[in-house]
Formats: C-alpha cells, structure tokens, sequence
C-alpha cells in the first residue's frame, strides 16, 4: 500500500514573505532619501495650494457682494460640492477595484489554496488608506474655503472616517454579486443631481449659512469624531470579512485601467489612459441601435460626432455643468480673476465636446478608411467643438453681468484653439536632447516643449484676458 503524504497548503504570510524575499533590497538611506525628496515636494505643492486658496478667500472677503449672501454661496456650494467629491472618490474605486492585485499576485497568489482573506489585508489596508487620505484632503480643503472656526482635529476626523467607510461600502459592493456598472450609473445619477443643487444654490442664493456649526462648541465634535471612527472600525472589520468571497475576476476588473494609469504616469503622457476610459465607457454602453448617417463625407462625419455625445453624454453634461462656474466666480466677488477663469473653463468645457477630433488625430488608419483629405476631416470634427464653444461663450455672457463681450469672443476663440493644439499633439518623442541648466541639473527641453503645446497658449490666453480686462 502506498501512502501519500498530504502537505497542507502555505499560510498567506508566508507567500507574502517568499514573494517579498525575491525583491531587490535598498539601502535604508536610499529610502530615506527618497522619502524626504517626496515629502519636500508634497509640501510645496501644499504650500502653493494653501496660499492660492487664502489669496482667493482675501479676494472673496473683498469684494462687493453682501456679506450674507457671499458667505452662503461660498458654504452651502462648498458643502455639496465637497459630497460631489465623496461620490467621485466612490466612483474612482469601484474603476480600479477597489481592491486590486497584479497579475503576479493573480496568477501564482490567488490560484493557491491560501487563505484569500488574509492575502488581500494588504491590499485593504492600501484602499482603506487612500479613502482616508481623501476624505481628509476634502474636510481639509472645505474648511480652509468656508473658513469655518471649528475643531479642526474632530473635524479631519469624522472626514476620515466617511472616507473610510466609503472604501469599506465599495469592497463590499467589488466582493458582492450584483453588478457594479449598476451601481456606477447610480452614482453618476447622485453626482449629477449634487451638480444640479450646487447651480440651484448659485441662482437662488438663498440666505443659510453653516455658522451653526461654529456655534456647537468642542464637545459635540468630539463626539462626533468618536462615534465616527468607531464607525470606520467596525465598517473596515465588515469589509475585512467579505475578502473571503473575492474571486480572481473580482480583484482583476481595474487591472488594464491600472495598468494604462501606471504607464500614462511613467511616460507623461495620459493618451492610453483615456484610450482604456473611452473603451470601457464603450462597453458599458453594451448595445445601440443602428443609425443610418446620410449625406457627404463631411455631413456624414458631423453626425457621427454628434451621435459618438448623444451615445455618451456626460462629456455634454459636463460641458452644460461648467456654465455655472464663471456665475459663481461672479456671485462670491471674484470680479478680477473673472476673464482668465471664464477662458480656463472654457477649454475645460470645450474639450469635453472633441472626443471624435481626438480619435480622428491620432489615427492615420482611421483617416485612411474614411477617405478624403486630412484638412477636411479635422474641419468636420472640429464643427461640434467650435459650436459648442460659441454657445457656451454666449450663454455666460448673457447671464454673467461681469462679462464683457470681448471677453467672451476671445474665450471662444482660444479655447477651440488650444482645444484643436492638445487634440492633434502628435505623440511624444522621448529622444530629445538634455540641457543642464545649472539648476535643476540636466533638463529634457524638448520633451518639455512637446508636453506644453497647448497649456502654454492657454496660460498665455489667460494672461490676455486679465490684461484686457485692466
């Protein structure tokens, strides 16, 4: 009789620590010195945004509109809009997993008979941190705009926890068996009625303030921030039990949108990532009805741009939504950065019209089986955007006051000009020659150029606009 001896499967800390076993050891003072290197940047950038962010607050207190009035734009706007960011993070996670494991992991990790729960701690922990550290950002930011006196510590806290909680909600719903594409469209439904009530609150203006939560004193947000983290402990334990139920498909539906986000960071160039965006939205849309597009090449083109927005309207929503930005700069007394801001967003809404001017431009196959010249395809895809632009423009300087009409034919005419420059940058070339400076030590000039071809012009745009406006 042969006996076999049946070894029991290797514990998930003991995978983790044979495949950790295989990586390059770095000295501690590499580490080190890369961490400080990044902490120096972070705060400068924190620096920079905390400065813009007094200066626009100093500009607010300064201007001529009532204090009430300002006061309750400027809060209640904020707090919708600070939800609006807890929607987009939730929206965000569920795009990438939340959890979400290499194909390493997947392939040698996840086909084991291994405790799956406690292989993916780490991954937890990882999502649970980055909810955390936006819901601070966000708590953070609303009070450094509202400028509301209240415990800051307690405050950053309970952001934390809802930002956490969040996380734990969204692993839950990755580890469940609905589908998320449901769960998606419902929060894109939630964002854009929070849009809608943010613009409501810019018209109406009406005269409710936060100040309440000034007056609630210490003990209640201390409170408050208990029985939030409690909350975050027990949500991040209800998570911690659903890892059981993650299977290799679950952990692996943000893979190709992680991957195109790593290599779009590596290579300063975000092209892939919107390629992997636009393919996904695509396959969300599943099936559409066939539409027959008649007329010439050039009436033919501008149909199917309007069919690729009526298909997938969030770029037009996004476009409408942007209207409201200039009004609001107008309410809270932002007179003077009114023009470079009105261009800015112009750009920014513009573009969400040139999806098809971005596909036709960086694909010569495409060209080619559609025939005709060059000239005249991206004079058809740029139909959409130009009228987009011209209506876009003409619609805030009829409800802005602040606005001049030059002002408004100049955004107009930048923004599908800077639109048409980032649309059809060819791709980047990474030979370019290095220049040492003598400052920041060898310096690629050349990539440099290429990756500003068009917010240079729009920097550029905006600077005129504010030197026009006097």
């Amino acid at each position: 009789m042969t006996v076999l001896q049946v070894q029991a499967p290797p514990r998930a800390a003991e995978l983790r620590h044979r495949r950790r076993a295989r990586r390059p050891r770095r000295p501690l003072g590499f580490l080190l010195s890369m961490l400080l290197e990044r902490l120096i940047y972070l705060g400068i950038l924190g620096g920079l945004v905390v400065e813009v962010t007094e200066a626009g607050v100093a500009r607010i207190d300064g201007g001529g509109v009532p204090d009430l009035v300002r006061a309750s734009v400027v809060q209640l706007t904020a707090a919708v809009l600070a939800v609006v960011c807890l929607v987009l993070l939730a929206k965000g996670l569920l795009a990438f997993g939340p959890l979400y494991a290499g194909s390493a992991a997947r392939t040698w990790l996840l086909s084991t008979p291994v405790d799956r729960g406690a292989l993916l701690r780490g991954h937890l922990a990882a999502a649970l941190a980055v909810g955390a550290v936006t819901g601070a950002l966000v708590g953070f930011v609303f009070l450094a705009v509202t400028r509301l006196s209240v415990p800051v510590v307690a405050w950053v806290a309970c952001w934390v926890a809802a930002g956490v909680v969040l996380t734990c909600v969204c692993v839950r719903v990755q580890a469940g068996d609905r589908p998320v594409a449901g769960v998606q469209r419902r929060l894109s439904v939630a964002a854009y009625a929070l849009v809608a009530v943010a613009v409501a609150v810019l018209v109406l203006r009406p005269g409710l303030t936060l100040t309440g939560l000034e007056s609630a004193g210490s003990p209640p947000f201390t409170v408050a921030a208990v029985v939030a983290l409690a909350a975050a402990v027990a949500a991040a334990e209800w998570a911690r039990r659903g890892l059981g139920a993650m299977t290799r498909g679950k952990v692996s539906s943000g893979a190709e949108l992680a991957t195109a986000t790593h290599v779009s960071v590596l290579s300063l160039d975000v092209t892939m990532f919107w390629s992997i965006v636009l393919e996904r939205r695509a396959r969300s849309v599943a099936r559409v009805r066939p539409a027959a597009i008649s007329g010439n090449l050039f009436t033919a083109s501008v149909k199917s741009d309007l069919a690729r927005i009526r298909r997938m309207p969030t770029g037009f929503f996004i476009w409408a939504a942007l209207i409201s930005v200039p009004y609001g700069a107008y309410v809270v007394g932002l007179e003077a950065f009114l023009p470079a801001l009105h261009t800015v967003t112009a750009f920014a809404a513009v573009d969400r019209l040139a999806a098809g001017l971005r596909v036709i431009s960086r694909s010569p196959s495409i060209r080619r089986a559609m025939g005709g010249s060059d000239l005249m395809l991206t004079l058809a895809f740029l139909a959409v955007p130009a009228a987009g632009a011209v209506v876009w423009s003409a619609v805030t300087w009829a409800l802005v006051p602040g606005l001049s009409l030059l002002t408004a034919a100049v955004s107009a005419v930048g923004a599908l000009a800077v639109t048409y420059r980032v649309a059809t940058r060819p791709p980047l070339d990474y030979a370019s020659p290095l220049v040492d400076v003598g400052l920041f030590g060898p310096t690629p000039l050349g990539l440099i150029l290429q990756l500003v071809r068009g917010p240079a012009l729009l920097a550029g745009l905006a600077l005129l606009q504010t030197v026009i406006a006097g």
